[in-house]
């Protein structure tokens, strides 16, 4: 009901045009009419990439790729490691909703300078970390490369 008549508030709002600008921002009818671009849900992933060493590997592209449905499966959604070899993945929001995320997903070094060596090993294993008011953080932990002996 409270949806029903905010809705109804919106469209005759609307459609007193100047007046209506006056009162409430575009942000605050969008709110009030329940849809809009505001974010619903936030889906993190967070790991360190390390050498066999224990050193960090700055400037490597990580990559994760979840499976979305029979037979189908995302596109790569990349981030580069930080100084310390950490790397942050916001997942996009059409990946939120895939049930067992920690199952669904795998997370692959796409690219790492040397001498380290890239390993076409993927890595399963992300658990989740923390779940509130929207928003889970996943972890992979740390993902440790080979250093080139060459």
């Amino acid at each position: 009901m409270r949806f029903l008549l905010m809705s109804m508030t919106l469209v005759l709002m609307m459609t007193f045009g100047e007046a209506v600008r006056d009162r409430w921002s575009r942000d605050e009818m969008v709110e009030m009419a329940g849809y809009g671009e505001q974010k619903l849900s936030s889906v993190l992933l967070t790991a360190s990439l390390l050498s066999s060493s224990s050193s960090p590997i700055h400037g490597a592209t990580i990559g994760i790729k979840c499976h979305i449905g029979y037979r189908r499966i995302s596109k790569w959604i990349k981030a580069v490691t930080n100084e310390l070899g950490q790397f942050v993945i916001d997942l996009p929001s059409h990946l939120h909703a895939i049930p067992d995320l920690d199952k669904a997903c795998i997370i692959k070094p796409l690219s790492v300078p040397k001498p380290y060596r890239c390993s076409s090993k993927i890595h399963r294993g992300i658990q989740l970390l923390s779940s509130s008011n929207g928003s889970r953080v996943y972890t992979a932990g740390n993902i440790t490369l080979q250093e080139s002996t060459m």
